[in-house]
């Protein structure tokens, strides 16, 4: 299923993110920012481990993870998270906690399509990436 899984995406559409991002604790700036930014991730596979790579015209950040393990996330606003990713299928799940947050991001992969729900908080967001 990696094959669904790697290469890079672009964000096509964004509904509630901003919403989503005030749930999790991001500041005004920040989440205007990221809000209207548009990403392009990448997915790779290295040694054993995955790599989400985003960037946008701003700022360029990544995350090394083996699925299922806990790691130590630095988000893009520059708070800390643990943090965890399990791969099951064409499907991602990354949780994130802040320490005061609890936040979960899935990502569902079909064809070239990634749909991406953000939820905190009661706080439901989709973004939509293709593949480029």
């Amino acid at each position: 299923m990696a094959d669904q899984i790697l290469g890079r995406w672009e964000l096509v559409s964004s509904d509630k993110y901003e919403d989503y991002l005030k749930a999790a604790g991001v500041g005004m700036i920040q989440r205007t920012m990221a809000s209207k930014a548009h990403p392009i991730m990448e997915w790779l596979q290295k040694d054993g481990k995955w790599v989400q790579k985003t960037s946008t015209a701003i700022k360029k950040f990544e995350i090394v993870f083996v699925p299922g393990e806990i790691f130590d996330e630095e988000l893009a606003d520059g708070r800390k998270s643990k943090s965890t990713v399990h791969v099951e299928g064409n499907t991602l799940t990354h949780k994130q906690s802040t320490g005061g947050e609890e936040s979960e991001v899935q990502r569902v992969f079909n064809g070239n399509e990634m749909v991406t729900t953000f939820k905190c908080g009661g706080v439901v967001a989709t973004r939509v990436f293709k593949r480029i």
